[in-house]
């Protein structure tokens, strides 16, 4: 994976105690992925480390995107079982695994990626009660940043979806081409900054650690009321100037 530039950081905001995001890095694998644990009392730390170990260790073992998610579903609901962390504890992911330029996403709950190709296209669709609230046509897109409920995630690993058991796994994919960016981000960059600000900010920097820094600064000039987690992904033929 030579032809992927990337950059990745995270930081506990100004409100939490500990951050409870987890992420990896891991290009010799093609694989990238952030969570964004929840269940308080380091329960929400223990899940989301889980969650990105066990993916990792599943591709590595070459299975699919998807079916990896599912496995650290599993190790989370094991793991409470046998009183590591929390009953309750959980975990949103999203993972991007490239081959070449070609990329598949996958996720669960309302971690975000975007692909920046000078506009910028949020790729998932967040399993959140607002979301479903949407869909259904009770509220407009508006309503959403300001509804009260905006924060409640409709599945997530380890405590499952409606039946408080199972998940569903949703994938997107598509190819990267000159000059196009993918992000990867927990809701404390996306709850915070809005669509029009991470665009702004994707469109005057260029660098991908300095678009991470800006991206989280931004997060935490705007209250920074959540941990925040952010990976760039960037082809590194982008980088060679037009002739």
């Amino acid at each position: 994976m030579n032809n992927i530039d990337f950059a990745v950081a995270t930081h506990t905001g100004w409100v939490r105690e500990l951050n409870e995001d987890s992420h990896i890095a891991l290009p010799k694998l093609g694989l990238w992925t952030v969570a964004d644990g929840m269940g308080g009392h380091e329960a929400g730390e223990v899940a989301s480390r889980i969650a990105v170990r066990e993916i990792a260790r599943s591709i590595e073992q070459g299975m699919p995107l998807a079916e990896a998610i599912e496995t650290a579903h599993r190790a989370i609901q094991t793991a409470a079982l046998q009183g590591e962390g929390a009953a309750e504890m959980g975990s949103t992911v999203v993972a991007a695994k490239l081959e070449g330029l070609r990329y598949e996403i996958a996720w669960v709950g309302d971690s975000r990626a975007y692909l920046w190709d000078g506009s910028l296209h949020q790729l998932t669709t967040d399993h959140s009660y607002v979301q479903m609230l949407l869909k259904a046509g009770l509220i407009s897109e508006s309503d959403i940043p300001g509804h009260p409920s905006r924060n409640i995630i409709s599945q997530a690993l380890g405590v499952g979806g409606v039946d408080k058991a199972n998940i569903k796994v949703d994938l997107v994919s598509g190819e990267l081409k000159k000059n196009d960016t993918l992000l990867l981000c927990t809701d404390g960059l996306s709850g915070e900054v809005s669509d029009d600000n991470i665009a702004s900010i994707l469109a005057e920097i260029t660098d991908s650690q300095a678009r991470v820094d800006r991206l989280i600064a931004a997060a935490l000039e705007a209250g920074g009321k959540d941990n925040v987690t952010v990976i760039i992904l960037t082809p590194w033929e982008s980088k060679i100037p037009n002739k």
